[in-house]
């Protein structure tokens, strides 16, 4: 009986870890959002990361981590986007105190066209192929065969080894983004639409055909505008949906310049996801070294739950950065 209540938990959680993480920082990890935003950044090279800590203060936290790079190939056009762009994301999601593993590998990338002869406008398509597997750590669950000597002994064989053959899945993803830069204004403006695991690839450890990784719809838009001579103003906002769950983010943030050279910024901001959380922002660029921090706070039913709130920090780091 006990082996029924375990595997019961174990495929609600997989149901629920079905759909692919989130990131409050979603513009730090624009490869999560839409592969068209693959080397959508002034320099040649960058280099991303994000870890997210959700619910901490639970007994099982979800840990996700990712580092990715994107760069772009061949010479500038005028109005500042490369026409090809390329990129790598590597992601870990760690839930249930790791019985539950997610890994994901994806190859991006991305086509640029000018859309006037300034090439103020762009539009461009990106498309990703993606690596995923998911699987249970039956190591750390204690089965009733295992209780040995008055005590748990995972050393003993559980019975269960049809139970950890979840299949490695291949999916894909396709995107658009159009971009309008205008410098001498300095204004800058985007606005994406992308699709994610179009094949809904299968997802079970009991051979339920009905368990599957549901197609993810993205959109996204920002607003970039240059107050003065050393202040940026920001708007982004995103919506997504998958499966059941649907919600839309939106956030603004003001960057100030630093420096003779105005090489270093700081800024702070919010952001508000629906009926899910407020999220104060904080921003720190050093040259080509910039780290966003956000601590996500509950408005939901969880708010009654104290440390249920959830924290992330972004790093990113550019070669070669433009203007």
């Amino acid at each position: 009986m006990k082996k029924i209540f375990i595997l019961i938990f174990i495929i609600l959680a997989i149901e629920a870890e079905a759909q692919d993480p989130h990131f409050t920082q979603f513009y730090s990890a624009p490869l999560t959002v839409n592969p068209a935003y693959t080397g959508v950044f002034a320099g040649n090279l960058r280099l991303l990361s994000n870890v997210r800590l959700q619910w901490m203060g639970s007994g099982s936290p979800i840990y996700t981590t990712t580092f990715g790079v994107d760069g772009n190939i061949g010479k500038n056009r005028r109005g500042g986007q490369h026409p090809f762009n390329f990129g790598l994301l590597l992601m870990n999601d760690n839930a249930l105190n790791g019985v539950l593993q997610s890994n994901y590998a994806s190859a991006a990338g991305s086509y640029h066209i000018p859309l006037d002869p300034e090439a103020f406008g762009t539009l461009g398509i990106g498309f990703s192929a993606i690596y995923g597997d998911r699987n249970v750590n039956f190591n750390k669950i204690s089965f009733a065969n295992q209780f040995s000597n008055g005590q748990f002994d995972l050393s003993i064989p559980n019975g269960e080894a049809a139970l950890m053959n979840m299949k490695p899945y291949f999916t894909g993803s396709a995107g658009l983004l159009y971009q309008y830069a205008d410098e001498n204004k300095g204004s800058f403006f985007d606005i994406g639409i992308s699709c994610y695991n179009f094949n809904k690839p299968k997802q079970t450890i009991i051979k339920d055909t009905n368990q599957f990784v549901p197609i993810r719809f993205s959109s996204q838009v920002s607003f970039q505008k240059y107050i003065r001579d050393d202040g940026i103003i920001e708007i982004r906002g995103i919506y997504q949906n998958q499966a059941a769950t649907q919600y839309f983010q939106l956030g603004l943030f003001f960057e100030k310049l630093l420096g003779e050279t105005q090489e270093h910024t700081i800024g702070a901001g919010a952001w508000y996801r629906s009926k899910d959380a407020v999220s104060p922002y904080l921003k720190l660029g050093i040259k080509q070294f910039h780290i966003g921090l956000t601590y996500d706070i509950i408005l939901n039913d969880l708010k009654s739950a104290s440390g249920y709130n959830s924290m992330e920090v972004s790093l990113q780091y550019i070669i070669n950065k433009g203007k």
